[in-house]
């Protein structure tokens, strides 16, 4: 018992011990507290600023009209009152459009073709051609899409008139053209907007982001220096790296205890994103997830004999954790080796989860597997870097009485 007391205490001291001499390094250097505090906030403030305006509307589309009729107007109007779209001039001729397209004056051109009218009072069938950009996926949906919602109400007015004019009412008309009404309701992001869908993603991403390269920093800081078994002496005793590792661990959480709330109180209600979970719960969810990316910090710094190297590599794992994140293209797309690394990267599960949570409003049991997940890597990692952590002070030191001698 009295063993046990000793060893309790022992760990108690390292661990405030290390508490205090990482808040330390944090407040000395310039570039950590850069990274943890105005790059958290700035990026994500930039990001959201840019994506504001949530919905792309009136995008510029020229009208080659062939045929110049009443009808080919009406469609013309009906075009240009779409939200998405705008008209910005009707040309006669495919080629004047096509000069418009290339010099990105239109983002898309739709063609009324000759004999428009007369086909269509004849009952002949008539067709509708559209150009659309498909480099650029929002420009493409939008301009398709609303041809695509013109064609379909201009058609079913064609229909109902001439059921009309062989005496049916216009209910019965309007029935007998559309047997199945569909209701569509867009759940969560209501508005369709772009940042309301990608904030709440790269909010999660940041905190990854800004964790790895603070730590990466003070680690290849040290690393320098030699210092690693200096600041915590206690890592080459038995045991010794629980503490120093949990200490840092609580230290990173604390730091965004302060961070979360600015994120997503005070920059998601300035842009008007909704936050549809209460702060608690985003807290709960957060730890293992601060826990995971802080070990996994801790085990890459091993590695970084300068600072700058930390930078220079996390730039360069940005990119894959960005593309794996699922932020850009779903993960059920990806190949089963890609799927694989993506489970491993704290991100993925920590993407997923936060954005139920915030989004979804989903309750903390409809996260439990994500919350499972990043528990599960917190403690891999934390073998990882209670490995590295101690295979580094020992080196050090190795090296050191080498060059005393």
């Amino acid at each position: 018992m009295k063993n046990l007391f000793k060893t309790y205490y022992k760990a108690k001291i390292s661990f405030w011990n290390a508490f205090s001499t990482e808040w330390n390094a944090i407040k000395n250097d310039k570039a950590v507290i850069t990274t943890f505090f105005s790059v958290a906030i700035l990026i994500l403030v930039v990001y959201t600023y840019i994506y504001s305006n949530q919905v792309v509307t009136e995008v510029p589309v020229a009208v080659v009209n062939q045929d110049a009729s009443k009808m080919s107007r009406d469609y013309t109007a009906m075009l240009d009152a779409t939200e998405g779209t705008k008209v910005i001039s009707t040309y006669t001729d495919l080629q004047e459009a096509k000069v418009a397209y290339y010099s990105k004056k239109v983002m898309g051109i739709v063609i009324i073709p000759k004999d428009f009218e007369k086909n269509i009072r004849s009952g002949m069938q008539t067709s509708i051609t559209t150009f659309s950009d498909a480099s650029n996926m929002i420009f493409y949906k939008i301009v398709l899409g609303d041809v695509s919602v013109i064609n379909g109400y201009y058609s079913a007015g064609i229909a109902i008139k001439r059921q009309m004019a062989k005496g049916i009412s216009f209910d019965q008309a309007k029935q007998n053209y559309t047997p199945i009404q569909a209701i569509s309701t867009s759940l969560f992001n209501t508005s369709a907007g772009y940042a309301t869908y990608m904030i709440p993603m790269l909010t999660a991403l940041i905190v990854q982001l800004v964790l790895l390269m603070g730590i990466g920093i003070l680690g290849g800081s040290r690393r320098e220096e030699k210092s690693t078994h200096k600041h915590f002496p206690r890592l080459l005793h038995k045991g010794g790296t629980i503490p120093v590792l949990l200490a840092k661990a609580c230290l990173y959480t604390a730091i965004f205890v302060v961070i979360i709330p600015i994120q997503i109180g005070i920059v998601y209600t300035l842009f008007s994103i909704p936050v549809r979970s209460s702060l608690f719960v985003v807290y709960l969810f957060l730890v293992p997830y601060i826990f995971s990316v802080v070990f996994l910090g801790i085990a890459i710094s091993s590695f970084f004999k300068r600072r700058e190297d930390s930078i220079l590599f996390l730039v360069l794992l940005s990119v894959p954790s960005l593309m794996l994140s699922g932020l850009s293209f779903p993960k059920e797309g990806f190949s089963g080796l890609y799927q694989l690394i993506s489970k491993i990267i704290p991100s993925t599960p920590g993407i997923t989860g936060f954005v139920k949570l915030t989004q979804m409003e989903a309750s903390f049991m409809e996260v439990l597997n994500e919350w499972n997940h990043l528990w599960l890597l917190a403690f891999l990692y934390f073998i990882i870097a209670s490995m590295t952590l101690k295979i580094k002070s020992k080196n050090e030191k190795y090296n050191k009485r080498k060059v005393s001698y």
